[in-house]
């Protein structure tokens, strides 16, 4: 058992009023035992269910509707995905205050253990009882991993022991000669590598075209001038943390209920973190002095995006920093470097009241739990990967080789 699973059982339990207890106390007088009533449940369970839709594929697995899934095999992933990304806004407003703070501050204790880098500080700030979660479900990973590579059913334990060890002898010859691993990931020979782990795939337009709005004023401005020039819009960017950030131009012409998006890219501007849409990659031609002072033209690699505002502040400090809720500024388009570019995040549609009184059609922001250490060493997969795949077969079709 894991402790994302344990604690999460443990606060449903709490919450569905489920835990056996002795008298004088009782179930009935619990304020926190708010999915008591069957109706609030599942209301709440399906709003688990829509918000995993906003949910990038790089994810992995989505969290089920817990009120239908709860006690069919529900994974620890889906658990900490659900009870420490989704489940301080999907709450707020629902769990009476003092126990909704309470609980946001176990979740943000909790993602601040698993972060692949963690400050003296945010260690202090987290409870030494965390630190044990993330390399079970590691293990857990590796587990499933070598299950996937048993090949002789009928002496299934040896098959797994020797996988295990092959495994181990694999992983020491790595680290002794790390020429034998593979200088780069296998990316499609059309591929362009940016350097610093940010690779651009296509689709790609077949075509360059005079830039068009939105975004075409955004990039007269970030040039410095409205000279005639012409572009070609990517549609994917490889990040060197093992995401795939993808745009507007492309997922919007998929059914929502077909897609798992991507689109929603955590930035740094001007040292600031803010959150936006990418409408399209594209390369500008720009020109600049080489070292002997002379001019030439290169290529300036940047995203088209289109802005989020800053989180509500009230909100923000009322929930210990776990729920950023933002509202898209879809007028404010920018243009910025590729490599300001951190992680494709989830922007999951609320409208809650907020501090304030005021309430409004806004988007909350997820990430995904232990993104660094979650990937670390494994080739970028889960459920997008068929999308991208897809992709890599359209690239290569009815395209010319020319230009960027």
């Amino acid at each position: 058992m894991h402790l994302a699973q344990l604690l999460s059982d443990l606060l449903l339990s709490l919450w569905r009023g489920a835990i056996d207890c002795t008298l004088p106390d009782r179930v009935s007088t619990w304020p926190w035992a708010v999915f008591r009533d069957v109706e609030i449940w599942e209301t709440h369970g399906e709003a688990v269910s829509d918000a995993a839709q906003h949910l990038p594929g790089s994810f992995d697995r989505k969290p089920r509707n817990p009120a239908e899934k709860i006690n069919s095999g529900y994974k620890t992933w889906e658990y900490q995905v659900y009870i420490f990304g989704l489940g301080p806004a999907l709450l707020y407003n629902i769990l009476p205050e003092p126990y909704w703070l309470n609980y946001c501050k176990l979740v943000r204790g909790f993602q601040l253990i698993n972060q692949h880098s963690i400050s003296l500080e945010d260690a202090r700030a987290a409870h030494v009882l965390f630190t044990q979660c993330y390399s079970q479900w590691t293990m857990e990973r590796t587990i499933g991993n070598l299950g996937q590579e048993i090949r002789q059913p009928s002496n299934p334990y040896a098959n797994l022991s020797r996988e295990g060890v092959r495994r181990c002898q694999v992983n020491a010859l790595k680290a002794m000669m790390p020429e034998l691993s593979l200088d780069k990931p296998p990316f499609p020979t059309t591929a362009i590598d940016l350097g610093g782990g940010y690779v651009l795939l296509r689709k790609r337009d077949p075509r360059p075209m005079v830039p068009r709005e939105p975004g075409a004023e955004a990039i007269f401005q970030y040039l410095g001038h409205h000279h005639n020039i012409k572009i070609r819009r990517w549609a994917r960017l490889r990040l060197p943390n093992g995401q795939i950030a993808r745009t507007a131009w492309r997922e919007t012409e998929r059914p929502p209920e077909k897609l798992r998006p991507a689109r929603h890219v955590k930035v740094v501007m001007a040292d600031e973190i803010r959150v936006a849409e990418v409408l399209y990659f594209t390369r500008l031609p720009v020109e600049v002095n080489d070292n002997d002072g002379n001019q030439i033209w290169t290529w300036k690699d940047v995203a088209v995006i289109s802005m989020f505002s800053l989180p509500d502040k009230d909100l923000l400090d009322l929930s210990c920093h776990t729920v950023s809720s933002c509202q898209h500024e879809e007028d404010d388009i920018r243009v910025i470097d590729l490599k300001s570019i951190l992680s494709v995040v989830g922007m999951v549609p609320h409208e809650p009241t907020l501090p304030s009184g005021v309430v409004g059609n806004r988007h909350f922001m997820v990430e995904k739990p232990g993104l660094d250490i979650a990937t670390f060493g494994v080739p970028y997969e889960g459920d997008a990967a068929q999308d991208d795949l897809y992709d890599d077969h359209e690239a290569n079709v009815g395209e010319d080789d020319g230009g960027a």
